[in-house]
């Protein structure tokens, strides 16, 4: 009892990890059957010589697929299946293979051990060899009511073995297979609708991109055609010699052609010439394997061709999405389309290795994507040429505003050499006459440096002496004075309203009017020196009868006088003052607020008389206008400021009045750098020794004690 029981739990073991196949039953209800795992039994010869009979006695498993796929192999496959006719009556059954490129297919029928009936057919023989002339490999066997008869196939191929078998009822199987042809009529169809069409528009057009699509289209439709069997069956049924390159050749062809039309619907060329370099490579290599399918084995060629068809979409798509992204419009159905192309392929090739299971969609998956790629593509070209209308359009109206711009051109050009003829002859005549008004103001330079005093002059009342005088035009608004009377040393700095040529007029009436008042009138107190300038002004400029701008020219002036004999500075201002500096201090001593000339306003103007008594140390005198103050410059653009300037005096203190002179110089220019001079500028600065001027005084009156010595009586002011 216990041995009974482990055979019966070791017969169950057996079963299930060693199925046995069933039997497959053809009964009344039903007229299709998958021959798959339940039924199917396969042996692999890896020998590829074995015949059916010796195969027969071979071990054959179960198989594990519905519709068994082996990939590229170079083995043969035996498969067996059993049937039976479950009906009461006789019954024709077909026997379908639903893959036509297998090389080689060898059917036989087996009843009571025996061979009955056999076909040898395949993609590389004759299609007459066939029994039922279809793409597909159908074979046909007839049972008698109950009998049961062995199916043995064999399969051989240099390409993708896979071998979906199915049992069909005679009487269904064309009118089953009517769906499919219908879906194949549909989608040839539709090729060849997209065919006729563009090249009716390539004959209307002759735009370059519809021949190339239309390259494109036969070559995707030979492809699929020889892909599905039909280029066999319709086309070369004759050459079955043709069939073992017809695919990798096919699909090189639609490479090259794919990759043409992308270059130039997306006109890659002058878009990117980076990706168009890489796209001729791959055109190159694909005419390559072109040329090699026709010699190398077809299952090396074929996946040459495969390998290369992958990459040339991913390509495609790739630079289709950057011309997107750059604004090309028409690049949304062409993105669209290949990448739609782009997984019907991926599918296909991953069934072709064996990777995806033989269904619907992994068998069709390149008709279903080629059709709806060739519909966009076709909506894309139409985009373009749309797009390139638009553009075409905007080109006439862009050179229509190119020739009305050049004929505006030349006119304005014709007429500005008018022009120029007439401003080159003004301009001879204006600069004629600026060199006229030049020439006047240079020799007015000259007059105006001729009743300055000589350096000498100064020189020799104080022989440590600097004047830095830059106007900053040719004639200058600014000047200095100076004068000798009854060992008394009178100098003044002098900024008349204005610069150039009207300052310059102002500085000769004050130049004279300072002449009559001191040297003919003999005052030489500062403050009634100013006094009687300011009047004097006034009544040169009829100020008292003009109420307007006239009322506003003038002067300021720093007047000072030194005593000789005394050792005492007198001074005066109108709006400037006078800088000392003794003993390593400066000191600043400040004019009264109010300028020379004017309109009264009914105000009477006195000016202030300031004496400073003078040490037996050396004293520096700076007499300045506001020019070099008041110059912009420096990184800020701003003012030099009167604070500055006294204390670069302060520190100047040590050196010579000659080397004071060069570094005010070069402070200045440093300082003005590129900025325009706003003003005119002036400083004198000389240097007092009491005990030498006491002397040359003492010299001088020894020199005329044999004539009458003049006093000093006040001038009463007349006109």
């Amino acid at each position: 009892m216990k041995n009974t029981l482990l055979i019966i739990l070791f017969s169950f073991y057996l079963l299930d990890v060693f199925p046995q196949s069933q039997t497959l039953l053809i009964e009344e209800n039903k007229s299709k059957y998958t021959v798959g795992k339940q039924f199917l039994n396969i042996f692999e010869d890896k020998t590829r010589f074995l015949t059916v009979t010796k195969a027969l006695e071979e071990s054959f498993v179960p198989s594990t697929m519905d519709s068994p796929n082996y990939g590229y192999s170079n083995s043969a496959f035996f498969t067996k299946f059993f049937v039976k006719n479950a009906q009461n009556k006789p019954q024709d059954i077909w026997i379908e293979v639903d893959y036509p490129s297998l090389d080689s297919v060898s059917f036989f029928v087996l009843k009571d051990n025996q061979i009955v009936k056999k076909n040898n057919t395949g993609y590389g023989l004759p299609f007459s060899t066939r029994e039922i002339k279809t793409k597909n490999f159908v074979f046909v066997t007839h049972l008698e009511p109950q009998e049961e008869q062995t199916i043995v196939l064999r399969f051989r191929s240099k390409r993708n073995t896979t071998f979906p078998i199915t049992v069909w009822k005679a009487e269904t199987y064309t009118e089953s297979n009517s769906s499919g042809y219908l879906g194949l009529g549909l989608y040839y169809g539709i090729m060849l609708a997209m065919l006729f069409y563009n090249l009716f528009v390539y004959t209307a057009l002759k735009e370059k991109s519809y021949l190339y699509y239309i390259l494109f289209i036969l070559s995707m439709l030979l492809f699929v055609m020889s892909f599905n069997g039909h280029g066999f069956q319709y086309l070369w049924s004759n050459f079955p010699s043709f069939n073992a390159v017809n695919i990798p050749f096919f699909i090189a062809l639609l490479i090259f052609n794919s990759l043409n039309f992308g270059r130039e619907f997306l006109s890659v060329a002058q878009r990117m010439p980076k990706a168009n370099r890489v796209l001729e490579i791959m055109m190159l290599v694909s005419f390559l394997i072109i040329v090699l399918s026709l010699l190398l084995p077809s299952r090396t060629s074929t996946m040459m061709a495969v390998f290369m068809g992958l990459p040339s979409v991913i390509i495609l798509v790739y630079i289709s999405v950057v011309s997107l992204k750059k604004g090309f419009r028409p690049a949304r159905f062409f993105t669209l389309a290949w990448s739609i192309f782009l997984l019907g392929s991926f599918i296909t090739a991953l069934r072709s290795f064996g990777i995806l299971p033989y269904t619907f969609v992994t068998v069709y998956g390149i008709q279903i994507g080629s059709a709806l790629e060739v519909v966009l593509l076709s909506l894309a070209l139409a985009d373009k040429i749309n797009t390139l209308r638009r553009e075409i359009a905007q080109k006439a109206l862009e050179r229509e505003r190119v020739e009305k711009e050049k004929e505006q051109r030349e006119f304005i050009t014709e007429q500005n050499k008018k022009l120029e003829l007439l401003v080159e002859e003004r301009t001879r005549e204006l600069a004629e006459q600026n060199k006229q008004i030049t020439d006047s103001i240079i020799y007015a330079q000259r007059i105006q440096k001729a009743i300055l005093p000589s350096k000498n002059q100064i020189v020799q009342a104080f022989p440590e002496t600097f004047i830095y005088f830059k106007p900053r035009d040719i004639v200058s608004g600014d000047f200095y004075w100076f004068a000798e009377r009854d060992n008394k040393i009178v100098v003044a700095v002098v900024d008349c309203t204005g610069h150039g040529v009207p300052g310059a007029f102002m500085s000769m009436i004050g130049n004279t009017l300072l002449n009559q008042i001191v040297l003919e009138r003999g005052i030489t107190r500062p403050a009634e020196i100013l006094n009687q300038l300011h009047e004097e002004v006034r009544f040169a400029l009829k100020q008292d009868e003009i109420l307007e701008e006239g009322a506003k020219d003038g002067m300021d002036i720093a007047i000072c006088v030194f005593h000789q004999l005394h050792n005492i500075l007198e001074f005066a201002g109108a709006n400037n003052g006078m800088y000392l500096i003794r003993n390593n201090k400066l000191e600043e001593i400040k004019g009264d607020r109010m300028g020379i000339g004017g309109a009264k306003r009914g105000v009477e103007r006195n000016f202030t008389n300031q004496i400073i008594k003078l040490g037996k140390e050396d004293t520096i005198v700076y007499l300045a206008s506001d020019g070099f103050a008041d110059q912009f410059g420096g990184e800020s653009n701003k003012k030099f400021m009167a604070g500055s300037l006294k204390k670069l005096l302060l520190e100047l203190n040590d050196k010579s009045l000659k080397a004071q002179h060069l570094q005010l110089n070069k402070v200045m220019e440093e300082w003005r750098g590129s900025y325009k001079q706003i003003d005119d500028q002036l400083i004198v600065g000389f240097k007092i020794k009491p005990t030498a001027s006491r002397q040359k005084a003492e010299i001088r009156i020894k020199e005329t004690s044999t004539e009458e010595r003049k006093t000093d009586i006040p001038h009463k002011f007349t006109r």
